[in-house]
């Protein structure tokens, strides 16, 4: 038999009227499961359980298949919205919850947090109409149980990452990525800690432990900088979630006391001054005025300065001068650096000339201390035989002057500021002395204006002496020629420098007189003035207003006009002349002076 052959009109018939019963039967068992729900829900309604009454009208209304008191489960539905939308609104937040949990969604979580909070504060009025509803609703919708075991794995998890974190800060490798963690921790509410108080220590523990761990890294790995700032991250972190860590300052404080006290134990001055500075600056951002680490350092660079000062007394001006430089990002060190300054170069005046701080840039120096109108006057010969001069003004200043190359620069063996001359010309005057093949000193002497430095003397001689009645300058053992070798010549200022005039008399043991008067002054001593010549025998005369006297004693061995002294002790001899021989007196020399020189 075919397929065909088997589809006959009566078993059509038959299928059709199956399927048209199964319709049927579905809406006569719709229909039985209304009337039984609408009678269920008006039984649990009349005994007062409005939960299951609510469910069954839910129920009936949603029952299509007959139109049965549609008027008392919409007014009951009406009267019992309060427990529809408390038995919706568990739902979703359940399925919301689950979501959240798989996905591992914390915001949301806080979310759906904030919702139960919201439905609670609605329902849950102590009191309330819907109180006892919203317990049951709650108990059977699982949402309490679910957030709780939600919360617990994420506190669980955040914490374990807060732990890891630390033991990654003490091997050096945390960069505070882990800090989100305890934001979120502190945003679990207390009751998933067990209360307050078990929240409060469980998480002051964990945070204590990770930004002590941070920070001690940092300070051995000797980030001093980025450990202070690190320490005021977080510190402002945690007032942006209201939260207070004490231990913070005191791991700072611990940190950088060890630092400090080990940059001071090893003499690391710029170091210490260096993290101090910062100390300072993060005490400053932190509103921490008093410390032991500011007390330290207060008092560490008290020290630092008191041994400053010791140095400067001691003569060690670079040591005092290099501890103040190291010292001065955290204190102001400008006075103590002039000081030392002042006192090393009024000890060595040398370092204000150019290049004085090299050691044998000049070959002779001279200098003075609060003379000239300076603090300090020096002046030096350079190794190219060059005069230069400084001077250290009241207000710090320094100037200088280059002068020529001194004469014989490479003979001097003493340079000196001569006071006489510098108080007669009223600028300083230096004078600069060598020796000769001669035996004598050879002098030459500059003033030193600021206008420049010009010659003022130069000569020869065994010393020198400044005549204060009228400025003019005696040279004891001049070389001058003509027979005035060794004699004492006098030099006045002429044209800006000194030059010769005359040789000096000594005229002040003898009295000046005429020739004519020599027997009015027997036996005295007395100077005159004469011609020196020779008699036809070759004997010395002096000739003076027409007289002759024979000399004895120290007789002039040149002729020509002289300044003769000695004494006459009345006694007489012959001479030759023109007239004849005639008897004249003997006059007994003690010296005699030509006075036909010019200068040389």
């Amino acid at each position: 038999m075919t397929i065909i052959r088997a589809i006959t009109l009566r078993n059509i018939m038959i299928i059709l009227c199956i399927l048209m019963l199964l319709p049927l039967g579905q809406k006569a068992l719709g229909i039985k499961n209304k009337l039984k729900d609408v009678q269920e829900a008006g039984e649990l309604y009349a005994a007062g359980k409005l939960i299951a009454a609510e469910s069954r009208y839910r129920q009936a209304a949603a029952n299509h298949a007959i139109f049965y008191k549609e008027e008392e489960i919409n007014a009951r539905l009406a009267e019992l919205a309060p427990i529809t939308g408390i038995r919706s609104s568990l739902s979703r937040l359940s399925l919301t919850l689950a979501d959240q949990l798989t996905v591992k969604d914390f915001a949301g979580m806080m979310e759906s947090y904030a919702t139960l909070l919201s439905l609670k504060s609605k329902y849950m009025t102590p009191g309330g109409p819907y109180e006892a509803y919203y317990r049951q609703l709650s108990a059977d919708s699982g949402v309490s149980d679910r957030m709780t075991a939600g919360f617990r794995q994420f506190k669980d998890e955040y914490l374990a990452g807060l732990a890891a974190g630390s033991k990654g800060a003490d091997s050096g490798t945390d960069s505070g990525s882990t800090d989100n963690l305890k934001w979120s921790l502190l945003q679990i509410p207390a009751d998933y800690y067990g209360g307050t108080a078990a929240k409060d220590k469980l998480l002051a523990a964990s945070f204590k432990a990770h930004d002590t761990a941070r920070l001690k890294a940092l300070a051995a790995a000797g980030s001093f900088g980025p450990m202070l700032e690190s320490a005021l991250s977080i510190e402002e972190a945690y007032k942006n979630h209201s939260y207070t860590a004490p231990w913070l300052n005191k791991q700072v404080q611990e940190s950088a006391s060890l630092i400090l006290n080990k940059d001071l134990d090893g003499d690391h001055t710029a170091a210490f001054a260096g993290h101090a500075a910062r100390y300072r600056s993060y005490a400053a951002s932190a509103g921490i005025t008093s410390s032991k680490v500011l007390k330290l350092i207060d008092s560490s660079i008290a020290r630092l300065l008191r041994e400053g000062q010791r140095h400067v007394r001691g003569g060690r001006y670079a040591d005092a001068i290099r501890l103040y430089a190291e010292l001065a990002p955290v204190q102001d060190t400008s006075g103590e650096t002039a000081a030392a300054t002042l006192a090393w170069n009024l000890a060595e005046p040398v370092r204000l000339l150019p290049g004085g701080e090299v050691q044998g840039s000049y070959t002779l120096t001279a200098s003075v201390t609060g003379r000239y109108g300076a603090k300090v006057a020096v002046a030096g010969i350079d190794s190219s035989g060059r005069l230069i001069y400084a001077a250290l003004s009241e207000d710090g200043t320094v100037s200088t002057q280059t002068g020529e190359v001194v004469p014989e620069a490479a003979g001097l063996s003493n340079l000196t500021f001569d006071e006489p001359l510098s108080a007669y010309s009223g600028v300083p005057v230096v004078v600069a002395t060598g020796s000769r093949a001669d035996g004598r000193l050879a002098f030459t002497g500059y003033t030193l204006r600021p206008e420049g430095i010009t010659l003022l003397l130069s000569f020869n001689g065994s010393g020198y002496e400044l005549m204060a009645e009228d400025g003019s300058i005696r040279v004891a053992d001049t070389d001058l020629a003509d027979g005035a070798d060794g004699r004492t010549a006098i030099f006045r200022q002429l044209n800006g420098s000194y030059e010769f005039v005359e040789l000096y008399q000594e005229a002040a043991a003898y009295t000046p007189i005429d020739a004519a008067q020599l027997e009015l002054h027997l036996s005295e001593k007395v100077i005159f003035s004469c011609e020196i010549i020779l008699d036809s025998a070759g004997r010395t005369v002096a000739r003076a207003n027409g007289r002759d006297l024979l000399l004895q004693g120290e007789v002039p061995l040149f002729t020509g006009p002289a300044a003769v002294s000695g004494q006459f002790d009345n006694g007489y001899g012959e001479m030759e002349t023109e007239l004849g021989v005639q008897t004249v007196p003997v006059f007994v020399v003690d010296s005699a002076q030509s006075l036909s020189l010019t200068a040389p």
